[in-house]
């Protein structure tokens, strides 16, 4: 079985992204259990023969996908967040156009694969797919997230970046759909309540020492509020703001962290949750989008927009070891039931069925 996997995702910024890790992960899987014969392209005209070709990425609002083409077609569509919520993710009249010609690709693809249930009743709903030809597999992390007994390598760590004893980490991007603002008010009132005036908020990102003050976009007018809200509340000394890290320093991160906080109005899946649960960390997590699908029962979770439902619980597990020490071994259960094998089994499945009119 020969397949032909796009690979501009590792060509691009996309590289960095959720995009380039899916795509890479897969690529490399599914070459490393001798599952199918993979043959990457960036351009239709390099493929010299394929039983299936698969775009592993999909932008809604840029062409992306041929509308025509010789061989039947599987696309992956991570979420539609920006469908869900059109007020935030405001699109001009290309975009309008170029979701036009997305759908039309869309429509004669023989399959989608998607990340979560909660992602696919939204690609059914907005994208007008019929629901037997998507399937959804679940993402896992990459194994080098795990638990790190190398004290000295945590102690380095921790002296490189001045990381306190105690603090809350949150691992990604800070566009609307991330609810950082919340976060950041969140975790201002948690400071003012009697012994936890020490913990710190780490935010890891590149996006976060961007200087976007002077820069007119919808999609940082989220960032935009965080740095105020720092300014307003004087939290520059409580909010540490490494920047884009390495990541195997991630890794460490995630271990030496007393809490994985994941604030998001919606997910299409939630990547960092189960990177947090893979290295022992505590998540505290919203109840929105696939973040139940992904937590499970490992994690302690709140409504996004109420903030007093987030400082009870996080004050929990704050202050009480003991159910932190629970809940890192529930995560551990619950990472271990996603892995990037079963990832390629699966997706091997998918090309089987497409192959075979299935």
């Amino acid at each position: 079985m020969k397949i032909a996997i796009n690979n501009i995702p590792l060509k691009t910024a996309h590289n960095t992204r959720g995009v380039g890790y899916y795509a890479s992960h897969l690529i490399e899987y599914l070459k490393q259990q001798n599952l199918v014969e993979v043959q990457e392209f960036t351009k239709l005209s390099e493929i010299k023969n394929a039983d299936a070709i698969h775009y592993p990425w999909f932008d809604l609002f840029f062409h992306t996908l041929p509308i025509s083409r010789r061989f039947p077609t599987i696309a992956t569509i991570h979420d539609v967040i920006p469908l869900v919520f059109p007020k935030h993710y405001p699109v001009g009249l290309k975009g309008k156009i170029n979701l036009i010609f997305q759908k039309m690709a869309l429509s004669s693809c023989k399959y989608i694969i998607t990340d979560s249930n909660v992602s696919k009743i939204d690609i059914v709903k907005h994208l007008k797919i019929e629901p037997d030809k998507v399937s959804v597999i679940s993402l896992a992390a990459d194994p080098k997230y795990k638990i790190i007994n190398n004290d000295s390598e945590l102690l380095n760590i921790k002296r490189k970046f001045r990381l306190p004893d105690r603090f809350l980490l949150y691992v990604g991007d800070a566009n609307w759909v991330k609810n950082l603002p919340f976060l950041i008010e969140g975790f201002r009132q948690l400071l003012q309540l009697p012994g936890f005036g020490d913990i710190k908020l780490v935010l890891i990102g590149g996006v976060f020492l961007k200087n976007v003050e002077n820069i007119d976009h919808p999609e940082l007018s989220s960032l935009k509020s965080v740095n105020r809200l720092i300014k307003q509340y004087s939290l520059e000394e409580s909010v540490i703001r490494p920047g884009q890290i390495e990541n195997n320093e991630l890794v460490v991160f995630y271990n030496l962290a007393t809490a994985y906080v994941q604030p998001s109005i919606y997910e299409g899946f939630g990547l960092p949750v189960l990177e947090a649960f893979a290295c022992g960390s505590p998540v505290i997590s919203s109840n929105q989008g696939s973040l139940l699908e992904v937590g499970g029962q490992a994690a302690l979770y709140f409504d996004p927009a109420n903030i007093k439902q987030f400082l009870s619980i996080t004050k929990e597990v704050l202050g009480d070891k003991s159910l932190r020490n629970k809940l890192s071994k529930l995560g551990l259960i619950q990472a271990s039931k996603f892995s990037w094998d079963r990832v390629a089994e699966e997706t091997k499945l998918v090309y089987l069925k497409v192959i075979n009119n299935e």
